[in-house]
């Protein structure tokens, strides 16, 4: 099964978009993904640790994971969701997140 690689966000775009008040949105626009809507994505730290934070829906059957790249190298995904949900895809503590992404099949 391969995996679409559709939506994604930087550090650097979540803190402009937090100083400007709002969230940057990411909406499905890869031709195959318009079954898959995504809003509410940002960066951002507990205190403890840094993590990727996505809301996802889905109209039509698909498969997506929630993706985040670390400071110190790692990748980390959850998944796969086949419906809506919230998730939050977190660093291991110590290291900040760099960049989100939602990645789906079907």
């Amino acid at each position: 099964m391969r995996r679409k690689i559709f939506s994604g966000l930087a550090a650097g775009v979540a803190l402009a978009g937090a100083l400007l008040g709002a969230a940057p949105a990411a909406q499905a626009s890869t031709p195959g993904t318009a079954s898959l809507n995504c809003v509410n994505e940002y960066i951002g730290d507990n205190g403890s640790q840094s993590y990727y934070h996505v809301q996802c829906g889905v109209t039509e059957p698909t498969t997506w994971w929630a993706n985040v790249a670390c400071s110190n190298g790692s990748v980390n995904t959850t998944g796969p969701y086949s419906s809506f949900r919230e998730v939050f895809v977190y660093c291991p503590a110590g290291t900040q997140a760099q960049r989100g992404w939602v990645s789906s099949s079907g």
